[in-house]
């Protein structure tokens, strides 16, 4: 999969996708309510995104690609979180540039962002990578003509 990503500038979710998508053990979404598991004074004042574990095997991944072409698109909900991931990232995937960090309001628009990095440095849409654990949005990557994987294509 590194060799398919090589030449590629790659986009990367970070909960579910860098990270373990769990909370106090348990699985974010399901019965939980519509900020996850965690509570509202958790994602306000707590440092649950910053005790997330990482994935080795992405670690490894992002370790083995051209840092220059390597991307976090992520989505936030409170200032907290934005401050413990780029934290979070530092510590766990050191090779990421900061300016190469992007968080927004909403995950269906992701591919819309990789679109408007596409144009704005006129690189083509083929030349971009989206990974996310989210097959809605990964869907709608390919369907826009970004080649979209989950995360369960990098393990073996």
């Amino acid at each position: 999969m590194i060799e398919k990503l090589k030449n590629k500038y790659v986009f990367f979710d970070v909960d579910g996708t860098l990270s373990e998508y769990r909370y106090k053990d348990i699985l974010y979404g399901g019965k939980c309510s519509e900020l996850g598991c965690q509570s509202l004074e958790d994602l306000l004042f707590g440092n649950l995104f910053y005790t997330a574990r990482p994935l080795k095997t992405m670690q490894n991944i992002i370790k083995n690609l051209d840092s220059d072409k390597v991307f976090i698109l992520g989505t936030v909900t409170t200032n907290n979180e934005i401050e413990q991931k780029y934290k979070w990232l530092q510590e766990n995937y050191p090779n990421i540039k900061k300016e190469n960090i992007f968080f927004i309001c909403s995950t269906m628009l992701k591919p819309e962002v990789i679109i408007e990095y596409s144009k704005h440095f006129n690189i083509p849409l083929s030349k971009m990578a989206f990974v996310d654990d989210r097959l809605d949005v990964l869907r709608k990557a390919e369907e826009s003509g970004i080649t979209a994987y989950h995360p369960s294509s990098f393990t073996e």
